[in-house]
């Protein structure tokens, strides 16, 4: 919350207004002098004493406000006293004049023009002693010419500047309401515009700093040169220990200062914690050696402090201390603008605290993903020499010469031929996976014949698969290897999850690329989870998983193999049920 400037008095607000009107009037009184002048040469009284010597007043009297700096007499508090003298020294001055018969004519308009100034330029007891002023001396000069007998020339003439002093007046109360009302409407927009710019500076100084350790001591300065402040630090809430924590370095008279590891309860009674767990800005005046509420602020050697909240709407970050002020004592004005300035400082280091703690999590995750990877690599590795060996003999003993007459034996021995082949396919994937994941998968393009590779695939895996190609001489650019395993792949899927019914692969070329297809005659995917097949350790039913077998890696590494050779691959639903991968890959040359 802002606290804006106390309401301007009428004199401060109708200061320039009444200083710009004393200089138009000044201006104004050249043209009197001269229409004065020249009335008194047509009818020759320029040479009589009656007339040069109030005259020559005059002229010194405009000559001294046009020269005067009327701006700072305004602004002055004795100012009324100031202004009235010179509306009586002009006053004097026209009723000399107007004493003459022959320029009693021309001075009567001049003080009805005095009494309007008058009611525009001075309070209202100054102006009613202005206003007695002309009417004496409208009357005083129907007097002097012997026109008492004439009411017209005598109680009109005063009326009239009754009238007109009294309109005048009710015009100046308005316009100082007005005036006062725009004043503070201009103060109050000053001051929005001051912690605006507070507001920008803070949160500019903020968006430059990208770790907290970094932007503290840049806030915390930032925020005590606003508020004439010698110490300034930042406590943040530690929701592991549930204490506020001391942020190193602390802001001293224009540097940093490192500070000791410390941390206080926020249920305690110290003034830090109440303003934390209130929510609200505090005000110590005087730091008591023997409080305990004041221990923290006597540790930064505070002896007057100003406390507030950071907080994120109800979500609080921590607390904000400057103490020390430049000159006397903090203001209630400067608690509520620190209070102000604290809300953009508590996103700000919000946001950079979970932007930390995100990145070190990141960096946290990114060492146990290098770890999985370096595991699964290390331990495929060490696994692949025995089972080779193992596969190796168990290839020898299967030999005619070598094998078991015997049926049950021979059974065991194909089952356990089997089992190792299953191991070793499980184990290249495992190493296939740990090359993706280290981007070391190496690629090698080639112009491959789509029936050659077709018929290959069919040889390796158990189903035989129906094979069509057009034309029938269709090539893709592709690495072989790969391009075997992702089809091995998706055909030992297909005779997985649709046992029974006919598989085939189709092959057509197209202008700038071949479609692949490996279609199934299944239960198909349902189409929200199409995407999801294709990550890894993911079947689309876990109980599958030891009935059917598997790791659920296999459609992983199909779309990371495909996309290494510039291809893409997605699902489609077969005509009449099931499901088609379609592999697009660039035809060949």
């Amino acid at each position: 919350m802002t606290t804006y400037s106390s309401r301007p008095t009428v004199h401060e607000a109708m200061s320039r207004f009444r200083a710009s009107l004393l200089r138009r009037a000044s201006a104004v009184s050249w043209v009197v002098l001269a229409i004065i002048g020249a009335q008194a040469v047509r009818t020759e009284v320029y040479d009589r004493q009656e007339f040069y010597i109030p005259a020559i007043g005059l002229i010194l009297l405009v000559v001294l406000s046009t020269i005067a700096r009327w701006e700072r007499v305004i602004a002055a508090s004795w100012a009324p006293l100031v202004v009235g003298s010179w509306m009586l020294a002009l006053i004097a001055g026209v009723t000399a004049v107007g004493r003459l018969p022959e320029l009693s004519g021309t001075a009567e308009p001049i003080l009805y023009g005095l009494a309007a100034i008058s009611g525009l330029l001075l309070p209202w007891w100054a102006h009613t002693l202005s206003t007695v002023a002309i009417g004496s001396a409208i009357a005083h000069i129907a007097l002097t010419l012997g026109e008492v007998d004439a009411v017209s020339d005598v109680v009109a003439p005063v009326l009239t500047v009754v009238v007109v002093a009294a309109a005048t007046a009710l015009v100046n109360f308005e316009l100082e309401r007005e005036m006062v009302v725009s004043a503070s409407r201009e103060r109050m927009l000053e001051d929005q515009r001051l912690d605006f710019e507070r507001l920008y500076e803070v949160s500019a100084t903020l968006a430059r700093a990208e770790s907290l350790s970094e932007i503290v001591p840049y806030l915390v300065g930032t925020i005590c040169r606003y508020l004439d402040a010698q110490v300034g630090v930042v406590l943040l809430f530690d929701g592991s220990t549930n204490k506020l924590r001391v942020m190193s370095p602390i802001w001293v008279n224009g540097s940093t200062v490192d500070a000791e590891e410390t941390a206080i309860e926020v249920v305690g009674p110290n003034v830090i914690a109440q303003s934390y767990r209130s929510i609200r800005p505090i005000h110590v005046r005087r730091v008591d050696e023997n409080s305990d509420a004041h221990i923290v602020l006597r540790e930064l050697g505070l002896t007057q402090a100003l406390v507030a909240p950071l907080k994120v709407e109800a979500l609080r970050v921590g607390v904000i201390v400057v103490g020390e002020p430049v000159h006397g004592d903090f203001t209630q004005d400067q608690l509520e603008q620190l209070g102000s300035l604290a809300a953009p400082a508590g996103l700000v280091l919000s946001q950079i605290g979970r932007y930390e703690a995100q990145t070190e999590m990141a960096r946290r995750l990114e060492e146990v993903a290098q770890m999985k990877t370096d595991f699964v690599s290390t331990v495929s590795h060490e696994l692949r020499s025995p089972l080779t060996s193992i596969i190796g003999s168990l290839d020898t003993v299967s030999r005619p010469e070598l094998a078991p007459t015997h049926p049950t034996s021979q059974q065991l021995l194909q089952s356990a031929r089997r089992q190792a082949a299953r191991l070793q396919r499980l184990i290249e994937d495992l190493l296939v996976v740990s090359r993706i994941d280290r981007g070391a998968i190496p690629v090698h393009l080639e112009n491959i014949a789509l029936k050659e590779i077709f018929d290959e695939v069919n040889r390796v895996v158990q189903v035989e698969a129906s094979i069509f190609v057009e034309p029938a001489d269709a090539t893709v650019e592709a690495d072989r290897d790969h391009l075997t395993r992702v089809l091995i792949n998706l055909v030992e899927n297909a005779a997985k999850y649709a046992p029974g019914s006919p598989i085939e692969l189709k092959g057509t070329q197209m202008a700038r690329h071949c479609r692949i297809e490996v279609v199934d005659h299944g239960p198909g995917i349902p189409e929200d989870q199409r995407e999801r097949v294709f990550e890894r350790f993911t079947q689309l039913d876990q109980s599958d998983t030891r009935s059917r077998g598997g790791t659920g890696l296999g459609l992983s590494i199909v779309k990371s193999l495909v996309e290494v050779m510039n291809g893409s691959v997605r699902i489609e639903t077969t005509e009449g049920g099931g499901a088609t991968f379609v592999v697009d890959l660039p035809r060949g040359r």
